[in-house]
C-alpha cells in the first residue's frame, strides 16, 4: 500500500487471480474510512443491478450524497467500464477511483486515453518475508537487490538476528504464495481452482479466446509442469504433442505470461517477440497441484527466485554459458542450485539452499524473498 500515490484520481490494482486484489481493497477502506463513512463505498460489478444502472449515474448519485472513493471490483464484468471510467473523470474531478484488473489486461493497447490518466500497480502473491511475517508476527525488513547481491554478509546477519528464513522455505514453496494459505488444508484444491479459473476467465473471457482452446492450454501447462530441469523449450515438439502450430504455441505462451501462470526466460540477446528459452511455472506453489511433489528441488528453487525478481527485476539466460547460467538486469550472473555441485567459479554469483554459503559471492537463496 506504502508504494501507491493514494492521490492519483483512477488507480488500478493488477495481478494475477488469487493474490487478494478483492481483500486489498477491503483493507485500504478499513484502515482509511470509518464502516458508515459516506466518502468511501466498495462496490463488485457483477451485481446484477448493473445491468440496468450506468456506472456513471451511479456515481453521479454517489458524489452527491458526499461520496468521494469508489473501489470498484471485477470491473471487467461490466462492459463499457472503460468508456465510462473516462466519463466519471472528466464530469466528476472530486472522484477518485481504485479498481482491481486482471494480470492478462493491458490498458496501453486495449485503451491507451485510458492508460495515460490511470496509475497502474500491480499486487503479487505473498513473497517469503510477507509469509514469515504473517506467520509470527515479526516486522522484516524489504532488500534492494544490490543489498542482497553486494553486501549479503551483512544483510544476513541483521535478519538472522530475528529469524531463520531457511525454516521457512518449505512451507512457501508448497502454499506461501496465495493467501488463502491460511486455510492450509484445502490449499491444494483452492489453487487447482484458482488456475482453471484463470484459464476459463481471465483468458477465455477477457481474451475472447475460444472455449475449444482450454484443454490445449490445460495440457501445455501440464507438460511445462512436467519437463526436465534446464531443458531447452522445444517449440517444434510442443506443437506435434498440443496439435497445433508453432506460432500458436507461441501465442499460448505469451498468455500464460500475461496471466502470470508462467514465467518465460529469454536468452540475453533475444526479444520477448521471439519463444523463450526455457519456461518456468508461475510460482512454485502451481508445480504441487500439478502433480509435481517431487520436482526437482534446483527447479523449484529457480522457479521461487524468478517469481521474486519478477516485481521489478528481470532474468535472463546468460550470453556467456550454457542454460544453467541467468543474468539479472543485465549485470548480475547467477547460478541457482541446491548446493553447488561443480567447482566454484569467481565469475558469478552462486544462489545455494545449503553446503558453504561463507565463500564471496554465495547467497543463500531465501534472501530473494526478501525483495518486495
Amino acid at each position: 500500500m506504502n508504494e501507491i500515490n493514494w492521490e492519483d484520481r483512477i488507480i488500478g490494482i493488477r495481478g494475477s487471480r488469487g493474490v487478494g486484489k478483492t481483500t486489498f481493497l477491503l483493507d485500504y477502506a478499513r484502515r482509511h474510512y470509518a464502516p458508515d463513512s459516506p466518502e468511501c463505498l466498495y462496490i463488485n460489478l457483477n451485481q446484477f443491478s448493473f445491468t440496468t444502472i450506468r456506472l456513471v449515474d451511479f456515481v453521479g448519485d454517489f458524489i452527491r450524497q458526499g461520496g468521494r472513493r469508489l473501489l470498484l471490483d471485477q470491473v471487467f464484468k461490466y462492459p463499457s467500464w472503460m468508456e465510462e471510467f473516462k466519463e466519471c473523470y472528466h464530469r466528476y474531478p472530486e472522484l477518485h477511483i481504485v479498481f482491481t484488473a486482471s494480470a492478462v489486461m493491458n490498458l496501453e493497447e486495449e485503451d491507451p486515453e485510458l492508460a495515460s490518466i490511470a496509475s497502474i500497480y500491480h499486487l503479487a502473491g505473498f513473497s517469503l518475508r510477507e509469509f514469515i511475517q504473517l506467520d509470527n508476527g515479526i516486522t522484516l525488513p524489504t532488500l534492494e537487490l544490490q543489498d542482497i547481491m553486494e553486501h549479503t554478509s551483512e544483510v544476513v546477519g541483521d535478519i538472522f538476528s530475528s529469524v531463520n528464513p531457511g525454516l521457512w522455505m518449505d512451507r512457501y514453496l508448497e502454499y506461501g504464495y496465495y493467501p488463502f494459505h491460511l486455510e492450509p488444508r484445502l490449499y491444494s484444491e483452492n489453487l487447482l481452482k484458482t488456475l482453471n479459473m484463470t484459464l476459463e476467465v481471465d483468458l477465455l473471457f477477457i481474451k475472447q479466446l475460444e472455449q475449444r482452446l482450454l484443454h490445449k492450454l490445460r495440457k501445455l501447462i501440464y507438460i511445462l509442469a512436467q519437463r526436465p530441469p534446464l531443458q531447452m523449450l522445444n517449440i517444434s515438439q510442443l506443437a506435434l504433442e498440443i496439435e497445433t502450430s508453432r506460432s500458436t504455441i507461441v501465442n499460448y505462451l505469451r498468455y500464460l505470461s500475461d496471466a502470470r501462470v508462467a514465467r518465460p526466460i529469454y536468452r540475453a540477446e533475444d526479444t520477448e517477440m521471439g519463444k523463450p528459452a526455457i519456461v518456468y511455472l508461475g510460482n512454485p506453489n502451481l508445480y504441487h497441484v500439478l502433480g509435481q511433489e517431487a520436482c526437482d528441488r534446483s527447479e523449484l528453487l529457480r522457479t521461487f527466485v524468478f517469481n521474486q525478481l519478477s516485481k521489478g527485476h528481470q532474468a535472463r539466460i546468460s550470453a556467456r554459458s550454457s542454460l544453467a547460467l541467468f543474468e539479472v538486469d543485465g549485470h548480475y550472473p547467477l547460478q541457482i542450485e541446491e548446493e553447488l555441485a561443480g567447482r566454484y567459479r569467481s565469475d558469478r554469483y552462486y544462489v545455494l539452499e545449503r553446503g558453504d554459503l561463507s565463500r564471496e559471492k554465495t547467497i543463500p537463496v531465501w534472501l530473494f524473498g526478501f525483495l518486495y
